[in-house]
């Protein structure tokens, strides 16, 4: 049989099962080359796409509410504080380890404060005189 006689009787399925021979050597040998790796890679992707999109739409979600919980936090205890409402050590040490959190994912993100920069050092200012007179 010559080589001409080989080609001409080869149909699809003896393509497909020399590729996934020659693949699976290929995958086998210590060439660190791994053609399943990536061809499942590339599928995995494909499939996973729309789930990816809803899953970055979800961290959005959840991090504008811990950014709104936080800042919601801080002006809420400032204005209890100016009204003269009492806070315990435990609300304090709280809500002054929620300001610095909050604080530092501002300057991690390069998000704006504002308002909240305010509240925060005046919370930290009364801390430190209701500290001083012990009062709390």
């Amino acid at each position: 049989m010559s080589f001409k006689e080989i080609i001409s009787q080869l149909n699809a399925g003896y393509v497909a099962a020399g590729i996934a021979v020659l693949l699976s050597l290929i995958q086998i040998s210590p060439v660190k080359l791994n053609p399943w790796d990536a061809i499942l890679g590339w599928l995995g992707k494909k499939l996973n796409s729309g789930m990816e999109k809803r899953l970055e739409k979800l961290e959005k979600q959840i991090r504008d509410m811990w950014i709104n919980t936080h800042r919601q936090s801080i002006l809420t205890f400032a204005r209890e504080c100016r009204a003269d409402m009492h806070h315990d050590a435990e609300e304090w040490n709280h809500i002054l380890s929620i300001a610095d959190e909050y604080e530092v994912y501002c300057a991690k993100n390069t998000v704006s404060n504002g308002v909240v920069k305010a509240d925060t050092e005046y919370v930290r200012a009364l801390y430190q005189e209701l500290s001083r007179e012990h009062k709390i």
